[in-house]
């Protein structure tokens, strides 16, 4: 299971090749790189698999078996336990925890550059030059600082969403009041009504009033749908170049938030508000790393640098959003690991499972397809019974609720 704690960049130091990294080396490989606790008979890497990760054992003992080959232990705190786990592909060994164990993992890109073995990092993705990437480390040095005093700059959840949220929180609030705050905002309150009168909610009569609304759709709901809907009023900024940037992001938060609805139709225990709303919230943590870029034109104008910038940052400042928002922490579990492709929370799907494979979805006949798993590769499309159609079959289900999808997102973008 994947913690919420960084790895201390002095632990890293200790394992063989990182002990011959640089203190400013060390703190860069560990902004992304989490303790993860695994139980006895649980697996970590199975033999002749090529997951791009390497692993190092921090506590416990770990079993490794492999055909033609004698069985091994190896301990934490011994010499052998210094060495990576995991490193050559096709993986070598099947490796299991044999007592609760704690390790950490790096992909093996990162682990070759510490051995030397990648290009000298003159450049970043072939194309950004060392003053850029100078500044892309300002930008990274400025969120780590203010992160790590608690003055990281998050922009304030919606008036009107704080004031539902705490609503529904306080037990001795009813249908009636929450629908008397939603009404305040009369945009919003249509937007509510167009959801309650949707193929999701619809009933038997016509809802007509925003308090019919809340009844139908119970308080959780509401909170949900509210939270969700007003989120579009942080994506704004003074700057036309990050304007641009922040339209483009809503958008494409809203489309996800739409698969996900749909998605989640496919899996048991799911509800299609909660996944709409774990779709529009799972790369919050982009919009203080955007606010921050402002501050370097440079990084403003490269759209891709920017973009690159944000998927290194923003599940980490994402996490602390949602914290200060006083979210839930089945929503804050899919801000953490819906970029983990690999992730597997257990037998049954969760949000997290849901936004996985709504990305993966997204990515299909588009250039991005390349550089990411399979839909059907991934433990998140087994937990559905998309799964049980097979690939092929669930890109067709996908596509015959299309027109779900549009009516879903034309409600999002107001």
């Amino acid at each position: 299971m994947k913690t919420d704690k960084l790895v201390n960049p002095a632990i890293m130091g200790i394992f063989s090749p990182l002990d011959k990294l640089d203190a400013v080396a060390l703190l860069q490989l560990s902004r992304d790189s989490y303790f993860e606790t695994l139980l006895a008979g649980e697996t970590i890497a199975h033999h002749g698999s090529n997951e791009p990760w390497t692993y190092f054992l921090v506590s416990g003992d770990v079993s490794m078996v492999a055909p033609g080959r004698d069985d091994e232990v190896v301990s934490a705190n011994t010499d052998k336990a210094k060495l990576p786990l995991s490193f050559t592909k096709p993986c070598q060994w099947t490796i299991r925890a044999s007592s609760r164990v704690v390790v950490f993992r790096l992909s093996d890109d990162e682990v070759r550059k510490a051995l030397g073995d990648a290009p000298p990092p003159d450049k970043i993705d072939g194309n950004i030059s060392l003053d850029k990437a100078a500044l892309i480390e300002h930008l990274m040095a400025d969120i780590e600082r203010d992160s790590k005093a608690s003055k990281l700059k998050i922009p304030s959840l919606p008036d009107i969403a704080l004031q539902v949220q705490v609503a529904v929180k306080d037990k001795g609030s009813d249908v009636s009041e929450v629908a008397r705050i939603v009404m305040a905002d009369p945009p919003l309150a249509g937007r509510l009504l167009k959801v309650a009168n949707s193929p999701m909610y619809r009933g038997k009569s016509a809802i007509t009033t925003c308090q019919m609304a809340v009844s139908r759709m119970g308080l959780q709901v509401t909170r949900d749908l509210v939270i969700g809907c007003s989120l579009q009023q942080l994506f704004e900024s003074e700057s036309p170049l990050l304007q641009a940037f922040m339209r483009k992001a809503w958008q494409r938060s809203t489309h996800l938030a739409a698969l996900c609805a749909v998605i989640s139709r496919h899996g048991r225990g799911l509800d299609e508000d909660r996944a709409m709303l774990a779709g529009l919230v799972y790369n919050i943590g982009a919009l203080p790393v955007i606010n921050y870029a402002a501050k370097y034109p440079e990084l403003v104008e490269d759209a891709a640098m920017l973009s690159q910038v944000i998927e290194e940052l923003s599940c980490e400042v994402g996490v602390q959003v949602l914290r200060r928002w006083d979210f839930d922490l089945d929503v804050i579990d899919v801000v953490r690991g819906s970029h983990d492709w690999y992730r597997d929370g257990g037998p049954k799907p969760d949000y997290c499972d849901v936004v996985v494979l709504a990305q993966l979805y997204s990515f299909i006949d588009t250039p991005k397809m390349a550089e990411y798993p399979a839909i059907d590769a991934v433990p998140s499309f087994t937990k559905f019974s998309l799964g049980r159609l097979g690939p092929k079959m669930t890109l067709r289900v996908l596509e015959a609720a299309q027109a779900d999808v549009d009516a879903i997102e034309k409600i999002l973008r107001g």
